[in-house]
């Protein structure tokens, strides 16, 4: 009888242990799983969504999407992935090359590039050798300073006549488009050769003009502008496009509660029109930064970078040089502009940042509180719990002292 008394209890004790490995695994499973469906939160109440010491778990929910929805998300990576190529192998990897070169002495040997390692040396002949270097910064720094706003300018005032309910609009978009197309090297290069400036209009005493009422650097500056006006107005087709999409976007409701309270034309303009499209006002300054730099009709630079690849002795290295001075110039610039034009918040969305701030430091003080108070909470319920188990076992807990 002993024997099967033991195998009953050994039997017991094996479904016992079966029965808690059961629930481990169950609670392991649960905690594994990170994401429930919106049918499993609602239905199953054995999902734990606050700890023992009160706080909120991390549960991610799982959602469907439809098939419209993947389909589209199908297509927009489509779409994207040949960028994203052209990006890495295009732009990135030729930036780390070019990096690598600048400390590097690059030659080339049975049709491979060989690189040795010389510090800062091609730094120093790169400058030394490139005479006019500091003229050609200067002046290409004065071109964008001059050249930027004229055309982020006329372009915005082309594209409002452009909107305006006249006859023949899509001939008039037509022509002042068609230099983007056949503005190609031979054709610009034409055109920069013959005499591009106002035949009309004396440039001479414009110059005078300036040189009469302003410093030597802007009336120069604005002589360069006049003498090139209609090579600058070729570069306004992009950016026309660009305001036009963004000014017919405008809700008319807008000049018409404008147009009921009195108000005019020219403040429907600063009111309404030049903040609302002020996003592509950055945009526009951006896009013609980066292509007034790449153009080598306005960037001699680009000019001494392909003659020193080409003919220099360590021509890889030093064109790596010169390639990145211009980039962190332009990169410079590019940031000024943002600066400039980047949208504003006013004093009313200012004061309610903070207050969402002073909001959100207050909650995390609170449940830091609230944390610190369950777990004092559980703590002095676990103390409790043992001194009750210390007494039932009739252990004294008066700290050794004991009635005489």
């Amino acid at each position: 009888m002993k024997k099967t008394k033991t195998d009953e209890e050994l039997n017991n004790v094996s479904n016992e242990a079966a029965l808690v490995n059961e629930a481990a695994t169950d609670d392991a499973k649960k905690k594994k799983k990170k994401k429930y469906t919106v049918e499993e939160l609602l239905n199953n109440d054995d999902i734990e969504l606050v700890d023992e010491y009160g706080r909120r778990r991390k549960v991610k929910v799982k959602v469907h999407e439809s098939k419209l929805t993947k389909r589209e998300n199908r297509m927009g990576y489509f779409f994207v992935f040949p960028y994203i190529i052209g990006v890495i192998a295009f732009l990135f990897y030729p930036m780390v090359r070019t990096f690598w070169y600048m400390f590097c002495r690059v030659r080339i040997a049975n049709n491979a590039i060989v690189t040795e390692w010389n510090n800062f040396e091609n730094f120093g002949k790169a400058v030394s050798e490139y005479v006019t270097f500091k003229t050609d910064i200067t002046a290409l720094i004065s071109k964008m300073i001059s050249y930027v706003p004229l055309i982020v300018v006329f372009a915005l005032i082309i594209s409002m006549f452009l909107n305006l309910n006249i006859k023949g609009k899509g001939i008039f978009r037509t022509i002042f488009f068609i230099p983007v197309i056949v503005t190609s090297g031979p054709v610009m290069q034409d055109l920069l050769n013959s005499s591009n400036s106002i035949s009309a209009v004396d440039i001479s005493i414009i110059t005078n003009t300036l040189n009469s009422m302003l410093p030597p650097f802007l009336a120069d500056m604005l002589s360069t502008v006049f003498g090139n006006i209609i090579t600058i107005l070729w570069y306004t087709g992009v950016q026309i496009l660009i305001f036009l999409a963004a000014i017919q976007k405008i809700d008319t409701s807008l000049y018409e509660a404008a147009k009921i309270d009195g108000g005019s034309n020219w403040e429907c303009f600063w009111k309404i029109t030049l903040p609302t499209i002020k996003p592509m006002i950055l945009l526009n300054a951006v896009y013609t930064t980066i292509f007034l730099c790449q153009d080598t009709n306005n960037n001699w630079i680009i000019g001494r970078i392909t003659y020193v690849v080409n003919n220099g002795v360590n021509g890889y290295g030093q064109g790596s040089v010169i390639a990145w001075i211009l980039n962190v110039v332009v990169l410079i610039f590019v940031g000024i502009v943002f600066l400039l034009f980047k949208e504003k918040r006013d004093a009313y969305a200012k004061q309610i940042a903070k207050n969402k701030k002073f909001e959100k430091k207050a909650k995390k003080l609170v449940k830091k509180q609230a944390k610190k108070t369950a777990k004092n909470a559980v703590k002095f319920e676990k103390a409790l719990q043992k001194e009750a188990k210390l007494k039932a076992k009739g252990k004294d807990l008066r700290g050794g002292y004991e009635d005489v």
